[in-house]
């Protein structure tokens, strides 16, 4: 793939004040190029991470340039390289795990790094394109990490006036984060990316590994199912996990599409009755199986259900009026059937009539 460097900065690194100056600089070109105000901000992490990592594991030496990237088809990019003066990393998959120090830090900056780039690479073959140019004093370096953040398509503000959503939600009595989490969002005026999350155990590090499942399935909510639960699986390594039920519903072509890991309960509501939604084995985060995506019709007058396992099988879908709106129904079933030791989730949509 061809690409076009453009608006070029270039930073070495032997100083704290350098984090801020590096930060800086990088919001305002993110800025520029149409960044928006939470996408920026991950771009500051990424860069404030990277600094930090130089001046602490890095031998205390580097440099970093930050540009804008344009490839043959017009999608734009910032693009940061960071190279040090340190001994090199001797298992990169192992570092981007939260956790993994080898000083004493808490282990996260490398994980973070990974989590908001779209791309990351440890001296990768694409180096030598731009060595001789802006780093021609490599032979001081030793180690250096690409990181790339594409500027996403303009996305749609508004919702799908077919689709009707209702969720409840609640942490374990007596806590004040909930490890369970959802998401909905809408990709056009056709599209709608829709989760149930469940981290394990219950808590803050649950209520860390959902978050961050969240986050994941936003940032990359235009992927085909299985490449995003992928996608989320990779994001959360280092987490305590999640399980999940994903689903994008397509209301131009009255289908929906599910994918699910773990004990989520998920089903279809249609006039034939109920269809169980098949979920696979496994924790995201940890020994998710392969994905797989299962199609069905999803017409006017369809609803789909999915809870975390902080809510009861001690009901029945026939007790349940499903021609009653999604909210009403979701609070019902939270007040009614879930269970004292755990965070509790429901999440419903109905394709309106």
């Amino acid at each position: 793939m061809e690409v076009k460097r453009s608006h070029i900065l270039s930073f070495p690194i032997d100083n704290e004040s350098d984090i801020g100056v590096c930060r800086r600089k990088s919001v305002v070109l993110a800025k520029q190029i149409g960044f928006n105000q939470v996408k920026t901000g991950e771009i500051a992490i990424i860069v404030t991470e990277l600094v930090t990592n130089v001046l602490k594991h890095g031998g205390g030496e580097g440099k970093v340039v930050i540009c804008q990237l344009e490839n043959n088809i017009n999608q734009n990019a910032i693009e940061i390289w960071c190279c040090d003066s340190g001994e090199g990393i001797s298992d990169f998959n192992d570092v981007l795990k939260d956790g993994v120090s080898k000083s004493n830090t808490l282990g996260l900056g490398l994980g973070s790094i990974r989590r908001f780039s779209d791309e990351l690479e440890i001296n990768p073959d694409s180096q030598s394109q731009i060595n001789e140019i802006y780093f021609d004093e490599l032979d001081n370096y030793k180690n250096c990490i690409r990181s790339r953040k594409w500027l996403p398509p303009k996305q749609w503000l508004g919702s799908n006036s077919r689709l009707e959503t209702g969720v409840a939600s609640r942490p374990k009595p007596g806590e004040t984060l909930n490890g369970d989490g959802y998401v909905i969002t809408h990709l056009d005026s056709n599209i709608c990316v829709a989760a149930c999350i469940d981290g394990l155990g219950h808590g803050k590090e649950a209520n860390m590994a959902s978050t961050l499942a969240k986050q994941a399935i936003i940032q990359k909510a235009e992927l085909p199912l299985d490449a995003l639960m992928r996608s989320i699986h990779q994001s959360i390594r280092g987490t305590r996990g999640v399980v999940m039920g994903l689903v994008s519903i397509n209301t131009e072509q009255e289908k929906i599409s599910f994918c699910g890991t773990g004990n989520i309960e998920s089903f279809l509501m249609s006039p034939n009755g109920k269809q169980n939604l098949l979920s696979f084995g496994g924790i995201m985060g940890h020994n998710m199986r392969t994905p797989r995506v299962f199609e069905f019709p999803f017409k006017a007058g369809d609803t789909v259900c999915m809870y975390s396992d902080g809510i009861t099988t001690r009901w029945k879908h026939e007790d349940i009026n499903w021609n009653l709106a999604p909210q009403k129904n979701a609070e019902y079933i939270l007040n009614q059937f879930s269970r004292s030791n755990d965070d509790a989730t429901v999440l419903i949509i109905s394709h309106t009539i």
